[in-house]
């Protein structure tokens, strides 16, 4: 590895320790290797000729969740997320990535036609999958251990997405824009339903972003650049020649790539610069919008008394954490459902989704997943609430395997209840 960029990034880091005792993987692997400082010392050491084992450095860097704790945390603000997507993307260049990884970031997400074939692949073949789970959140599907399963759970997949429920004609132009990203459109389409719904409500005209591309954060923080830079490029200048006055995310992951990292692939100077600059200034998080646009003061009061205190709201690493975007959903929340919210016993732990670290090690990621459900049920939350597609898959997963009694939601089907409540 020799990069002056990356060199930059990791001089600041004191090694003082702050970021062990916030990880999330430490607990897990108790070894310094886990931790932000860990990894900056094997990066340092890689670029200074000290350790030439590209691909044992490439699994330390793979090995993070990427939830941003250590950085929020660093008294040095030191860039750790940065450090460790551009030392995967560098290792990447020399080591290579995964073939499964090249097929998916390379060919189905930058093409929606392949994303909606794979959804209906998929929807056909998990009705032979054996196990059949009924949860709050609905149907789930357990994968059989032969097949290195490992007690991992899947939604039942609809046979069509949210896209194709809309008609033609319906939701082509308008002055918001609305994003649902991948997973709210093949996967929870209800929850696609929902924002667009409920965002119609403000009273603008609203346009629902057909023929998406990947938002290009799985192929990013995978170290596939080149097809993050596709997917990323090919939304940003749909969307600026669209020319939309906003540009609503229910995802929060979705957001932080817009508002964010897409500057990594195209830096200041650089062609698509100003397509990304466009879409990042436009880009607003669900929440946000319901309450800047006044679409909560629609809401009828809330029964008295019903459910109280059983509705809780789980922080999105991305969205909560990095964007600091937590008051808002909160503030949706409570004026959607009234006494219904209560704050949730270990809202701001980690789900232990990480994108691509659920599939790589996912025995890791359910234990860090169920402790996150087992503490809210213990706590007394009925009802998980959040705004993040991989958060949303997480949670449901890790209650289907504790406690499929806890129903999983995006806050956007709360708000539509309220909303159209008799």
């Amino acid at each position: 590895m020799k990069d002056a960029d990356l060199k930059a990034l990791t001089g600041p880091c004191a090694k003082c320790g702050t970021c062990r005792t916030v990880c999330t993987l430490y607990p897990e692997r108790k070894a310094e290797i886990a931790v932000a400082r860990g990894k900056i010392a094997l990066v340092e050491a890689a670029m200074d000729g000290e350790d030439d084992d590209a691909e044992a450095v490439q699994e330390a860097l793979t090995d993070c969740l990427l939830c941003g704790r250590c950085e929020r945390a660093c008294p040095n603000q030191v860039l750790v997320e940065e450090i460790v997507m551009k030392g995967r993307a560098d290792l990447a260049e020399e080591v290579g990535i995964p073939a499964w990884k090249r097929v998916l970031f390379g060919k189905v997400m930058p093409s929606p036609a392949a994303t909606g074939i794979a959804r209906k692949a998929a929807a056909a073949g998990q009705r032979l999958l054996p196990g059949k789970i009924p949860t709050a959140s609905g149907l789930h599907y357990r994968f059989p251990d032969g097949l290195g399963g490992g007690g991992r759970t899947v939604p039942k997949l609809p046979g069509k997405g949210f896209l194709e429920s809309l008609g033609k004609a319906e939701a082509g132009t308008g002055e918001v824009m609305l994003f649902v990203g991948c997973v709210f459109d093949h996967v929870f389409p209800e929850v696609g339903r929902a924002a667009y719904e409920t965002v119609k409500a403000s009273g603008k005209s609203v346009a629902v972003f057909r023929d998406a591309a990947c938002c290009g954060l799985p192929a990013m923080v995978s170290g596939d650049r080149r097809s993050a830079a596709e997917c990323a490029g090919a939304n940003v200048r749909r969307l600026r020649s669209a020319d939309p006055g906003a540009i609503v995310f229910p995802c929060g992951s979705c957001l932080l790539m817009f508002k964010r990292n897409v500057f990594s692939l195209f830096p200041k100077g650089t062609p698509g610069y100003d397509d990304a600059m466009f879409v990042a200034e436009r880009a607003v998080d669900y929440a946000s919008f319901l309450l800047s646009s006044g679409v909560l003061d629609r809401i009828p009061d809330p029964p008295p008394g019903q459910n109280v205190g059983e509705i809780g709201y789980h922080d999105p690493c991305h969205l909560s954490g990095t964007l600091g975007k937590g008051p808002e959903a909160r503030e949706a929340l409570s004026r959607a459902v009234g006494p219904a919210f209560a704050e949730m016993a270990g809202a701001d732990l980690c789900c232990g989704y990480g994108g691509t670290f659920n599939v790589r090690d996912y025995p890791t990621s359910s234990r860090i997943g169920e402790t996150k459900v087992t503490v809210a049920a213990r706590g007394g939350t009925k009802v998980i609430s959040t705004a993040c597609s991989g958060c949303v898959l997480q949670i449901r997963d890790m209650a289907a395997r504790t406690d499929p009694a806890v129903r999983v939601v995006h806050i956007a089907e709360l708000v539509h209840q309220a909303l159209f409540r008799k």
